[in-house]
């Protein structure tokens, strides 16, 4: 399946997790358990979603930066 890149929120008594190149989010309460709960819905997806869907979506994703902050 390659790579994808998930966010990973603490919220309450769960974690959130979100796919930023299909915009799919799932959850669990562990962090291992919302993983790989959206490894599943990512894959889930991609076996049902038509090319023009996937493309769709990865053509509207955005870019994920990380900086350096300097501190005075």
């Amino acid at each position: 399946m390659g790579s994808i890149t998930v966010s990973l929120t603490p919220d309450g008594d769960y974690f959130v997790s979100h796919c930023l190149e299909y915009d799919i989010a799932s959850q669990g309460r562990s962090s291992e358990e919302a993983l790989d709960n959206i490894a599943e819905a990512v894959s889930l997806f991609l076996e049902v979603a038509s090319p023009d869907e996937i493309e769709r979506r990865l053509a509207r994703r955005g870019r994920v930066e990380i900086l350096s902050l300097d501190r005075a």
